[in-house]
């Protein structure tokens, strides 16, 4: 009998998963901020609304966003072969692209 690997789909859903509850956790978060009654609003972005935030953190952020998805999906297809489970594929493929993503953008801080 063969050995098979997981479900190439589901683990990257699962890792999708992951991406949903971390951007879940921040709205959840940034929404109960009490906002100060006396903000000086005369700098750029200075008064925004928590959902305002959160939405120009994801548009700011799309390359960020970009690099994570095409690095699960690489780690996906790799891990999927080896590994059975389609939750850890989808785990270790999330937090694999997190730290590749990271390392990236730090090999570009330093480069600058």
């Amino acid at each position: 009998m063969e050995k098979r690997g997981a479900s190439f789909g589901l683990g990257v859903l699962v890792a999708l998963g992951w991406y949903a509850t971390v951007v879940g956790a921040v709205v959840v978060g940034e929404s109960g901020v009490p906002v100060a009654p006396d903000r000086d609003c005369s700098a750029m972005f200075s008064c925004l609304s928590p959902a305002e935030g959160v939405v120009l953190l994801l548009i700011a952020g799309a390359p960020v966003l970009f690099g994570l998805l095409v690095g699960t999906v690489v780690l996906a297809a790799l891990l999927a072969r080896w590994i059975r489970s389609a939750i850890l594929v989808g785990t270790l493929s999330a937090g694999g692209s997190l730290a590749i993503v990271a390392l990236v953008g730090l090999a570009w801080r330093a480069g600058r």
